[in-house]
C-alpha cells in the first residue's frame, strides 16, 4: 500500500480562505446553489441532476486545476463486498463518528492530511458539508452529527446501516513523479487540493451514488437489506462523509472512501 500526503493548500487571497458555502463570495455563492439544487432533488425524490449541473461541477474542478490544484479527477464509484454493515447499537454509532472524525480511540489517525475531508455538518437547519478547520472544529463536528442523529430517533434493532463505497480519481501517470516527496523517512506522493476542488469531488460523489443504481439496477450476492439501500428504497441519510486522509491505488487509480449511514424508514 502507498501512503498517499495530502496537503491542503493554505491560500492568503481572501476569496478562497473562507469555507466554501460563505455567502458574498461569487464563487462560494454558485457551489452554494449546486448543493442547494441538489438537496432539493434529493427531496423530491428527482432522478438526480441534470447534465448541465455536472458541467457546471467539472468546469470549477477545471478552474481550480489551472489555478494549481492537484490535477486529479472523479473516475468513478466502486462497490465491495464489504460495502454495508449493520450498526447494532447507539455505542457503535458513536465509534463510528469516532472512526470518521479521527477523534477518541482514532485520534491518532489525525495529522495534516485529515483536512481533506469533508463532512456532513448537522449544526444548522439543514445539513451543509464541508472540510474540518480545526482539531476543535472536528470534534465540533461530531456533537452536531450526534445531535443530528438523535433527532432522527434511530432504533438500533436493524434500521441503521453504514455503506462506504470507494470514490475512484484519475491521476495522470506524468504527474506521480513531479509530485514525489519523503515524509518521516518514507517516499509518498503530496497532492496538494484546494478547497472547492475537495467540495467538486464531494458533489460529483453524491451525484455519481445516485446515477449508479440506474446503470446497475441490483447489486449480485447482496440480501435484499442492502440492495434497498443501494437503490435508495425509503431510506434517510444520518450522516456522510468524504474520506480523502488515507489514499490507496487500485488499477492504476487513487480512491478514497465515500460513506454513508442510512436510517431504513418503515414501509
Amino acid at each position: 500500500m502507498i501512503l498517499i500526503s495530502i496537503f491542503i493548500l493554505q491560500v492568503v487571497c481572501l476569496l478562497f480562505f473562507y469555507p466554501l458555502l460563505v455567502v458574498g463570495k461569487q464563487a462560494d455563492e454558485e457551489m452554494r446553489l449546486l448543493f442547494e439544487q441538489k438537496m432539493q432533488a434529493e427531496q423530491k425524490n428527482e432522478e438526480g441532476p441534470g447534465m448541465e449541473s455536472q458541467r457546471d461541477v467539472r468546469r470549477m474542478i477545471e478552474k481550480e486545476i489551472e489555478k494549481g490544484s492537484v490535477p486529479v479527477r472523479f473516475a468513478g464509484m466502486g462497490f465491495t463486498d464489504d460495502t454495508y454493515h449493520l450498526v447494532e447499537s447507539q455505542a457503535k454509532m458513536n465509534q463510528l463518528l469516532d472512526y470518521f472524525f479521527r477523534n477518541g480511540e482514532f485520534s491518532a489517525l489525525a495529522d495534516k492530511q485529515v483536512k481533506s475531508n469533508v463532512y456532513m455538518d448537522g449544526a444548522g437547519r439543514k445539513p451543509e458539508f464541508r472540510p474540518a478547520k480545526s482539531d476543535r472544529d472536528r470534534k465540533l463536528l461530531e456533537e452536531a452529527a450526534k445531535r443530528w442523529i438523535k433527532k432522527k430517533h434511530p432504533r438500533f434493532d436493524g434500521d441503521v446501516y453504514v455503506e462506504n463505497v470507494r470514490c475512484f480519481l484519475e491521476f495522470p501517470e506524468e504527474e506521480k513523479e513531479k509530485r514525489k516527496c519523503v515524509v518521516s523517512g518514507e517516499e509518498t506522493t503530496a497532492l496538494i487540493f484546494r478547497k472547492k476542488h475537495l467540495m467538486g469531488l464531494y458533489l460529483q460523489c453524491l451525484m455519481h451514488r445516485k446515477e449508479v443504481m440506474q446503470e446497475v439496477p441490483r447489486l449480485d450476492g447482496f440480501s435484499e437489506v442492502c440492495n434497498r439501500i443501494y437503490q435508495l428504497q425509503d431510506v434517510e441519510v444520518l450522516f456522510q462523509c468524504l474520506l480523502f486522509d488515507q489514499m490507496e491505488w487500485e488499477g492504476g487509480k487513487l480512491y478514497g472512501h465515500f460513506s454513508t449511514v442510512y436510517l431504513l424508514k418503515e414501509s
